[in-house]
């Protein structure tokens, strides 16, 4: 029974995460007041790079401001926040220019190590061979 309890507690605490099968990006963006107060539980509207006028995502900021949605496409996206005595606008760059590719990948590197390994092994086998002889 108190599995039951606990069970229920962890997910009636957690906060609900938004899956997006399809989305390349996650973004958060942060609202705060002219005098930087964080605009808690303000009503915020996103809206994707060729949709000004549809909003792609909705919801509330948490406590702290932020506000977290799914951005499918890469752009520069817009998010409106709105507090009873504040409306906050925010540009954010989704995307853009590649990273660039790391010569080293991390099978290479593995692979690298896993030879580095069998040479150590190997030459400690001939060297105890070699000092076995001599005695």
């Amino acid at each position: 029974m108190l599995g039951i309890v606990a069970a229920l507690y962890l997910f009636a605490a957690s906060p609900a995460g938004a899956f997006d099968l399809f989305a390349q990006h996650e973004v958060t963006a942060q609202f705060a007041t002219p005098d930087g107060k964080p605009m808690g539980n303000a009503e915020v509207r996103a809206f994707a790079p060729d949709e000004p006028n549809k909003p792609a995502a909705t919801g509330r900021t948490d406590t702290d401001g932020k506000f977290t949605f799914a951005a499918d496409r890469d752009g520069f996206w817009s998010a409106e926040a709105r507090s009873p005595d504040y409306v906050a606008r925010v540009m954010i760059r989704v995307g853009g220019e590649q990273q660039s590719q790391n010569w080293f990948s991390p099978l290479f590197v593995v692979g690298f190590l896993v030879v580095m390994l069998a040479l150590a092994i190997w030459y400690r086998l001939l060297r105890a061979r070699a000092l076995g002889r001599r005695s």
